[in-house]
């Protein structure tokens, strides 16, 4: 199988649970966001990008309700790559990004599933973790691409419309 390590921040709380969960909290008491990550298991050998694809739209059906349902595109991460899958729904933490990735490695049985849920669409706790994310291949080193621009991880989507 494989793992994963990354970065918390300071002001980022973990949180007991099956799956690891970083959440930050505002001195108001409003949560700003929270990440959850867990690991799963697929044959990634054969089709590797279509399993990807339907790995994060899946997680984010299992989030918001998408007309037409979720689409999910190619994204790039430090040691990784994979799909994304975005919404805005009406709720607390309106922004949610599912992220289904696995290193470069075709030989993997498996994958990472993160779940990003915040305020607003550029957490940039959010983007410190995704940047430090690192994925540990079964021979137990860590997997690295070296083509990532400096650019923000998390994508700016349309925020909700203001009600009166």
């Amino acid at each position: 199988m494989i793992g994963f390590q990354l970065e918390v921040p300071r002001e980022i709380e973990l949180c007991d649970g099956p799956t690891l969960k970083c959440r930050e909290v505002s001195q108001g008491g409003r949560t700003r966001g929270e990440l959850e990550i867990s690991l799963f298991a697929a044959a990634l050998v054969i089709d590797r990008d279509g399993i990807l694809s339907e790995k994060a739209c899946e997680l984010l059906a299992g989030e918001a309700t998408v007309r037409g349902g979720p689409m999910a595109v190619a994204v790039a991460l430090p040691g990784a790559s994979g799909y994304r899958a975005d919404a805005v729904i009406n709720a607390t933490l309106p922004y949610r990004f599912a992220f289904a990735i696995a290193p470069p490695d075709l030989g993997v049985d498996g994958g990472v599933a993160i779940v990003v849920r915040c305020a607003s669409p550029d957490w940039s706790a959010a983007d410190h973790m995704l940047r430090s994310l690192r994925i540990l291949t079964r021979t137990g080193r860590i997997a690295t691409q070296a083509e990532i621009d400096d650019g923000p991880l998390l994508p700016v989507v349309a925020p909700l419309p203001k009600r009166d």
